[in-house]
């Protein structure tokens, strides 16, 4: 397992990937606000396309005049997502994030700088389908984990490590996940899992299980990318 993390470790975090494509850091930041508030059942090579399917119109998610809802149906349709739950709720996502960027004058590299993760994490609270129902905001805490990839933060110590759908399935598979668990736990679960698993450096754990997450078979693009299924270490049901 620490052979696959440590080759899981060398694939960028899509999400981080495409906000990397914009100009600005500001608008970097704001793709990855807007990555991190649709990631919600679905698989993160989907999201990915998804993303880069808009930036082929949108430069930067707080400019004005705001797509429309047409318009991101349309790319919802080319991107074949028309099942994904949130296709309603898609373009009021990313004209909240866009109007939380204009909000703070289009500088989300001083919000994030003038600000520690705590502040942050609140404020990020504002934006449409960030989580607000569940009490640890888990689509927050990618963002503040994804943000040390662009931007320095204020003072204050980071949350724990978010937990993933590829880190579910892991401990689905060995046996150890409890459906009972209330959000808290479950968050401390995948936590001593990160560390478990990989000691020196559980971020590095918690980055490589998100590619875990994947519906496993031949069409498993960053599966394959770390591993072909013949030589690779973990155990999953096509080995």
């Amino acid at each position: 397992m620490t052979e696959w993390i440590l080759k899981a470790s060398q694939l960028k975090d899509p999400i981080v990937e495409v906000a990397d494509r914009a100009e600005a850091l500001p608008a970097k930041i704001s793709w990855l606000l807007l990555g991190c508030a649709l990631q919600q059942d679905i698989s993160i090579a989907q999201l990915q396309n998804f993303l880069l399917e808009l930036q082929k119109k949108i430069d930067d998610v707080a400019e004005l005049p705001a797509p429309t809802e047409a318009w991101v149906s349309s790319v919802i349709s080319k991107s074949k997502l028309k099942d994904w739950r949130l296709v309603s709720q898609a373009a009021g996502i990313i004209w909240s994030v866009g109007r939380f960027a204009r909000a703070r004058q289009n500088r989300l590299d001083l919000w994030a700088k003038n600000h520690c993760p705590s502040d942050l994490w609140r404020e990020c609270s504002e934006i449409f389908y960030m989580g607000k129902h569940n009490p640890l905001r888990p689509k927050i805490l990618l963002f503040l984990h994804r943000l040390v990839s662009f931007s320095p933060m204020g003072a204050g110590t980071l949350p724990p490590l978010p937990a993933s759908a590829g880190a579910r399935r892991w401990l689905i598979q060995t046996n150890a996940y409890d459906p009972g668990e209330t959000p808290k736990e479950k968050l401390k679960t995948v936590n001593f899992l990160y560390k478990e698993l990989f000691p020196e450096n559980p971020a590095m754990a918690c980055h490589a299980l998100q590619f875990f997450a994947e519906p496993v078979d031949e069409n498993s693009y960053f599966c394959q990318r770390i591993f072909p299924c013949g030589k690779c270490p973990v155990p999953c049901r096509l080995a």
